[in-house]
């Protein structure tokens, strides 16, 4: 078996499971954010009995609506924040940062396990090895309560990438090149496995990137098996648990697609869509009116870093607008550095959450107006007006246009 079947078959109670076998699974533990959770299922809950399965595996995070633009979303807020305190929930994290990266920060997403969350971007936890997936809040819901899931058991892809990745490019540029040669739909309801060298050096930080964009490819998870100092983490109390941390040597993938990190450009996806994918030379020179590093899969201390990097001894021309993913990054950056840099360079710093991402408060795109961004995608409308135009980036591609006020590769600066 692939790592995601063993992990599906462990949770299901079975010695064994195959492709498109539909099972019942136990669940590890439940996420949910502002957005998808109390306001939306209270009522849900209330009608299957109201008692959650097992506190001590939900987790909820405020993040969607903090700090509140509107009456409206303090609104949300207070109904989130009672909710968890009738329900006296062990894990519920206000103002902390984004969910996806909490459940990775605060250790909660355990490789082997099985995640649910009421969010698309909930695949985000296999970056720890974990199988994660993201679930319409009315579905959540039944599984607060039941504390299982029904799945069908998906084929996996098995996406390698070989070579050393150069300092100019991060998993972000890794992650465009897949949309850019299989698309945005290449992996409907597969497990998208990502491996090889390249990626058994990379931090916790970017194989987040890899495991969070398999929403972008139409996967049911990304998964990055544990190797390295993922590994060295969680290794051992996995083992002991009994849960799997790789698929058998003989296991079968659907399909295998094997890339070149040392041999890829920077890239750059333009609008409308994530998997119009280019090389940002072939868009150098492009006018831009914004600038933005943040959310879960751009907004990591290694993504800041990266910034601080093209940064440092510099100003930018453009508004750049930096929104940690989480409370831990602002520490962080803050005590070694780099988000001194990026303020010195003239970068604003905005409360972490996912505000401006989703096209809901704190730093939204005007009509007819040109942005780069780390964000998540770059549909019409996802960041304000629909008119607006979002060119997703790397967040050395995002400090380097930064500086110049046009689409820059950023080789020119480093």
């Amino acid at each position: 078996m692939t790592l995601t079947e063993k992990i599906i078959a462990r949770a299901a109670g079975r010695a064994a499971v195959a492709p498109g076998d539909e099972v019942w699974a136990a669940v590890d533990l439940a996420a949910m954010h502002d957005s998808s959770g109390p306001r939306r299922i209270a009522g849900t809950l209330e009608r299957l009995g109201g008692r959650l399965w097992d506190r001590d595996r939900v987790v909820l995070a405020v993040d969607h609506f903090t700090p509140p633009a509107t009456v409206r979303h303090a609104e949300i807020l207070a109904t989130t924040r009672r909710w968890a305190r009738d329900a006296a929930l062990r894990h519920f994290f206000d103002g902390v940062g984004i969910m996806h990266n909490v459940l990775l920060e605060e250790g909660l997403a355990l490789p082997g396990t099985l995640i649910v969350g009421a969010d698309s971007h909930t695949v985000t936890a296999g970056a720890a090895g974990a199988l994660a997936v993201g679930v319409g809040a009315t579905e959540l819901a039944t599984v607060l309560v039941t504390g299982e899931i029904w799945l069908r058991v998906p084929p996996t892809v098995l996406v390698r990438f070989e070579g050393a990745l150069p300092p100019y490019l991060t998993a972000r540029d890794l992650a465009m090149a897949v949309l850019r040669d299989l698309r945005a739909d290449f992996a409907i309801y597969r497990a998208v496995e990502f491996a090889g060298p390249t990626v058994e050096t990379m931090a916790l930080d970017e194989r987040a990137v890899l495991a969070n964009q398999a929403i972008e490819m139409g996967a049911k998870n990304g998964i990055v098996p544990p190797s390295g100092p993922v590994l060295a983490r969680y290794g051992a109390a996995a083992a002991a648990a009994g849960r799997p941390l790789a698929g058998d040597p003989e296991c079968a993938y659907e399909a295998v697609h094997a890339f070149d990190a040392a041999a890829l450009p920077p890239l750059v996806a333009a609008p409308p869509n994530v998997d119009n994918v280019r090389p940002v030379a072939d868009l150098a020179g492009l006018p831009l009116d914004r600038a933005y590093l943040g959310s879960c899969v751009g907004g990591k201390a290694h993504d800041l870093r990266a910034a601080a990097r093209v940064l440092r001894g510099r100003r930018v021309r453009i508004p750049l607008q930096v929104t940690p993913a989480t409370q831990r990054v602002v520490e962080e950056t803050l005590a070694d550095g780099p988000l001194g840099v990026l303020v010195a360079a003239g970068a604003v710093v905005a409360a972490p959450g996912c505000g401006a991402c989703a096209g809901l408060h704190g730093g939204l795109l005007g009509p007819g107006e040109r942005c780069v961004a780390s964000v998540t995608r770059n549909f019409p409308g996802r960041m304000g007006a629909p008119s607006a135009e979002i060119y997703l980036a790397s967040p050395l591609t995002v400090a380097a246009s930064a500086v110049t006020g046009r689409l820059t590769d950023p080789r020119e600066l480093l």
